[in-house]
């Protein structure tokens, strides 16, 4: 006997229901929760060795707004905010001073509160006025990670006419089926490195350092 037309809709409903209901209590689980993001922000592998000799410029720990909790961002598409443990000031601190290494200029990294070496001609100072990552849907079957990250950089020395200010915003989209932490990293770190070694760039080629006729350029290490 031919089974009945309702049957075969009761047990094709039996079937979807059993794929279905797995995922939607995934989905419910996902909603609310933190999608934390992973390690620290670093220089890419294959960056020059630092310079050496005494030290022209003192890195401080740039300023940042933390938001409560750590939270850099949202994902979008799970309704969760994004939340990174670092220290965004310090990290673009740290990049800052690591490009200027890699392009012949030995730095001294020191905290925000610390003295500054007398010895040393010039300070770098900044402020993160930017440093974001969200996820969003973008289609039927892509999410797009969007990092946005932007920093003033301000020189002063004594052997500078004023304060030398310059701000960079940089930008990176990947796309994906869906998020994931390693996304969310590779999203910041690209952008962090990007924004740090174009404000490099303009500290060296605005004056404030003299160009290493050797060094490369800045972002040598891509």
């Amino acid at each position: 006997m031919f089974a009945s037309k309702g049957g075969i809709v009761k047990r094709t409903f039996r079937t979807l229901l059993l794929f279905v209901a797995p995922c939607l209590a995934l989905s419910a689980c996902a909603a609310g929760s933190q999608l934390h993001v992973p390690g620290d922000l670093t220089r890419p592998p294959g960056a020059v060795a630092p310079a050496l000799g005494a030290p022209q410029a003192v890195v401080a720990d740039f300023t940042y707004a933390a938001a409560p909790d750590g939270v850099i961002g949202r994902d979008f598409d799970r309704v969760r905010p994004i939340v990174w443990k670092g220290d965004p000031g310090k990290a673009m601190a740290d990049l800052v001073a690591g490009v200027l290494k890699e392009n012949g200029i030995a730095t001294i990294r020191r905290g925000a509160e610390a003295q500054v070496a007398d010895a040393v001609p010039v300070t770098i100072s900044g402020v993160v006025r930017r440093f974001e990552v969200n996820a969003r849907r973008s289609g039927t079957l892509e999410v797009a990670t969007e990092a946005k990250i932007s920093v003033t950089v301000t020189a002063n020395g004594p052997g500078l006419p004023g304060p030398s200010e310059q701000t960079v915003t940089s930008s990176t989209s990947l796309p994906d089926v869906f998020v994931t932490p390693d996304d969310i990293h590779e999203a910041l770190a690209s952008t962090a490195n990007a924004v740090a070694e174009e404000a490099a760039r303009k500290l060296i080629e605005g004056g404030v350092f003299p160009a290493p006729p050797s060094a490369p350029g800045a972002g040598s290490g891509k």
